[in-house]
């Protein structure tokens, strides 16, 4: 009750800056908000993690409404967070200071071969800067989170906030497809002439949405699964549904990919017997819908390889290939190519690599990409060794959703740079976070039994 009342405090102070029509209106709502706020945190500091959940439409709105503050919003939430952590570290002392987890060194060596490429080779220190900044910055969310969660009912709580968001994002999708939603005649193949609309919601990249989606989805199924009340189950249900139906009109063959792998290691690890229809399942959606068989089939076709080899994927994996072969080591140097800071900066010849770990490869060579597939390779094993080590039968149900998830978007990396979208890789590592969060307690248990 008491965290209600500050909640609503905050809401009041916000709502008064948002309505009054003067600056001193809105510094003091601004300022009576930051007390509540400071209460709320102080009093349960783990609340502070639910922000990063809407961290898609806080981006949106400010890139909207206030483009001054789009740029750097992320940066002041993480130094907040970091100053509630060290606050946390004065009142709270019986917690854990620090919780040491097995992705505490795949993450520093992750950084430290990016500090390397960094020294070594940066052609241009201005643009490395932010290359580096782009690859290693929102990693920090790992860190952040899982030192302010606190109890189980916060990632309940987390969890259902990003659910909330993504199937508000789906929602959205949905209604453009229905109303038509305007597209760059760059996203289909001049051969797919009989698609239309590829949804991107409020993101604005079909394939950063179905990404989104793919994240999200089998978590949404694993809450469906663990809930016991009929209504709620049939409420997650039905946003897993919608997320489902967006993902498929977001025509984006790396996401469907992605969930296709997703799923079926879902299905996999939740009831082997169901592995089999589900693979059959999948089958009939590309064959009976024709959107979907048209947009795969197009795709194994000799058309397509010849349209992709002349301006596409394989034409564009191939150059990052060659670039490879010839600086195998320290690659061309953060940010030169292959991804938004070399577009940013007007390199010249670069492009969008659609494919992460061939962009790390050649930015910064065999110490960069070396250092990736550790990190996701361990991300990818803890999850799983988590949901294999818990013991509490709801949130090894939800592990599996969240495990399925991370495995989805590792995957679609593959085919697309996911990694380059700071939403996407914040939404990515807070999951990490919290099975790792997890990890920490059911290990200390264990040591404790």
């Amino acid at each position: 009750m008491k965290n209600l009342m500050y909640l609503i405090i905050i809401a009041l102070g916000v709502c008064l800056g948002i309505v009054g029509g003067s600056s001193n209106i809105l510094f003091l709502s601004a300022a009576f908000a930051l007390i509540a706020g400071v209460f709320i945190l102080l009093s349960n500091y783990s609340v502070a993690t639910i922000i990063v959940a809407f961290y898609i439409v806080i981006d949106y709105g400010l890139r909207t409404f206030v483009p001054s503050l789009a740029g750097v919003w992320d940066e002041l939430l993480m130094v907040c967070l970091f100053m509630l952590w060290f606050l946390k570290l004065i009142i709270h002392r019986k917690e854990p200071s620090y919780k040491f987890t097995p992705m505490d060194v795949p993450i520093i060596i992750y950084f430290s071969a990016n500090i390397l490429v960094l020294l070594v080779n940066s052609p241009d220190f201005k643009i490395a800067i932010e290359g580096i900044r782009a690859n290693v910055e929102y990693l920090i969310w790992y860190f952040l989170v899982i030192m302010l969660l606190k109890k189980e009912r916060d990632i309940q709580f987390f969890c259902n906030a990003l659910i909330i968001v993504a199937a508000g994002i789906a929602i959205h999708g949905i209604y453009q497809y229905i109303t038509g939603a305007e597209m760059p005649a760059n996203w289909v193949d001049s051969a797919e002439a009989g698609i239309k609309t590829r949804v991107y919601s409020i993101i604005g990249s079909p394939n950063i949405l179905g990404s989104l989606m793919t994240l999200v989805t089998p978590m949404t199924l694993s809450f469906a699964l663990a809930e016991k009340r009929i209504l709620k189950k049939l409420i997650y249900v039905v946003l897993a549904g919608l997320m489902i139906l967006c993902l498929f009109l977001t025509y984006s063959r790396g996401a469907w990919i992605g969930f296709a792998v997703a799923m079926a290691v879902f299905v996999w690890i939740r009831d082997k017997r169901l592995f089999v229809p589900a693979i059959i399942l999948m089958v009939a959606v590309v064959i009976f819908v024709p959107s979907i068989s048209d947009r795969i089939t197009y795709m194994l076709s000799p058309d397509y390889t010849a349209s992709s080899l002349r301006a596409g994927r394989l034409v564009r994996w191939l150059t990052g290939l060659e670039m490879f072969k010839e600086t195998p080591i320290f690659g061309v140097g953060l940010g030169q190519f292959g991804g938004a800071v070399a577009m940013n900066n007007g390199i010249k010849g670069t492009f969008y690599m659609d494919n992460y770990f061939l962009k790390t490869a050649v930015e910064t060579g065999l110490v960069g990409l070396c250092a990736f597939v550790i990190l996701m390779v361990q991300a990818v094993v803890w999850s799983y060794r988590t949901f294999i080590m818990c013991k509490d039968k709801y949130y090894k149900i939800i592990l599996s959703g969240i495990f399925a998830g991370i495995l989805g978007t590792v995957f679609h990396n593959f085919v697309e740079n996911i990694f380059e979208v700071p939403m996407m890789t914040s939404y990515f590592w807070v999951l990490v976070a919290i099975v790792m969060h997890l990890w920490f307690y059911y290990d200390a248990n264990a040591k404790d039994n």
